[in-house]
């Protein structure tokens, strides 16, 4: 028989059954492979270190090459390519007067220094420095040089450069005319007009020469201190808008002329009027009037347009050949 003191003794409850474990009452964990499954031993697997960070923090990363490169060599390359520009664009190909250069005068790139020969397209006849290019475009700086056909200009586009006056060696005469040559050929293109010996070949006589302007000589071309002109011819160089104006004399018709107060005049073919002697039919100059178009000569009357000249009777305009000009002629009619 058993008695109470011969049984197994139980624990007594905890108190707070909720109570975490005993540290040393904790399950080691199971071993995974290859861990040998028993017996385990922490001591025989240590945990493994963890890794430390480095004292400078993480290593930085690694750029690369070409990018790096890219990024120093780009902007050296640009301001390379500045620098040399600026010093082409500012260094004329050749600075003295007698020199010559060969290429397009329009295309600058083209323009290069050359032995004076045949291979050469242009010989410098001038030179005017501190020139901007617009004062080219609408200047005159090579009207002192009367054998220059082209007006070439080196230097900085913001800045001020040097304008070469070229003379066409290609094409020799091709100057503008001065007064007392004589010229042939279509007033209307001056490319297809020649200078020529004064003689049976020759058309017509330079007698004045006038500026035309930027606007060109259709507009400009009165020729009012040349009453021996008959006609008219613009005038430019090459490089330029600015342009001259020819005042002509018609060498093949004398009496195709403005006229003078004093000289008479006659309507002949086409209703056109023309030098004659001051005879019966004719009509004697006692004045002109410019500024008035040939609309005005339609629609006002004689009186109106002549009232600074008594006893005019006749108004008829007048204009040259290759010019708007237009000059109204106050003519009193010759009755013996």
């Amino acid at each position: 028989m058993t008695t109470p003191e011969d049984r197994p003794q139980q624990p007594a409850p905890d108190a707070n059954p909720f109570r975490p474990p005993a540290p040393e009452a904790a399950l080691p964990p199971y071993p995974a492979a290859p861990y040998p499954a028993a017996p385990y031993s922490p001591a025989q697997y240590p945990p493994a270190p963890y890794p430390m960070p480095l004292p400078g923090g993480l290593p930085p990363k690694k750029r690369s090459g070409l990018k790096l490169a890219l990024r120093i060599g780009l902007p050296l390359v640009f301001l390379a390519v500045v620098i040399v520009a600026g010093l082409t664009a500012s260094t004329t190909r050749s600075s003295n007067v007698g020199d010559c250069l060969k290429g397009n005068a329009d295309n600058a790139d083209s323009v290069t220094s050359v032995a004076c020969g045949p291979e050469a397209s242009y010989k410098i006849v001038g030179k005017v420095p501190d020139q901007s290019k617009l004062a080219l475009t609408f200047g005159g700086g090579c009207d002192e040089f009367p054998t220059a056909t082209v007006a070439y200009w080196e230097g900085v586009e913001s800045s001020k450069g040097t304008l070469l006056c070229l003379e066409d060696v290609k094409n020799p005469g091709k100057g503008m005319p001065q007064v007392g040559d004589c010229v042939k050929g279509d007033l209307s293109d001056a490319d297809h007009t020649e200078k020529v010996p004064c003689g049976p070949e020759a058309s017509y006589k330079v007698a004045g020469v006038e500026d035309g302007g930027a606007l060109g000589g259709l507009t400009k071309a009165f020729c009012t201190k040349v009453p021996s002109a008959a006609a008219s011819m613009e005038w430019k160089r090459q490089g330029s808008l600015s342009s001259k104006v020819l005042c002509l004399e018609d060498l093949k018709n004398p009496d195709n002329r403005k006229p003078a107060v004093g000289e008479c005049m006659a309507t002949g073919a086409n209703d056109e009027l023309h030098l004659a002697p001051c005879t019966k039919g004719a009509a004697k100059v006692l004045g002109q009037v410019d500024g008035l178009s040939k609309m005005d000569g339609l629609s006002k009357t004689v009186e109106e347009i002549c009232k600074d000249f008594p006893g005019a009777d006749q108004a008829a305009s007048w204009s040259m050949q290759g010019s708007l000009a237009v000059t109204t002629f106050c003519m009193q009619s010759v009755k013996k």
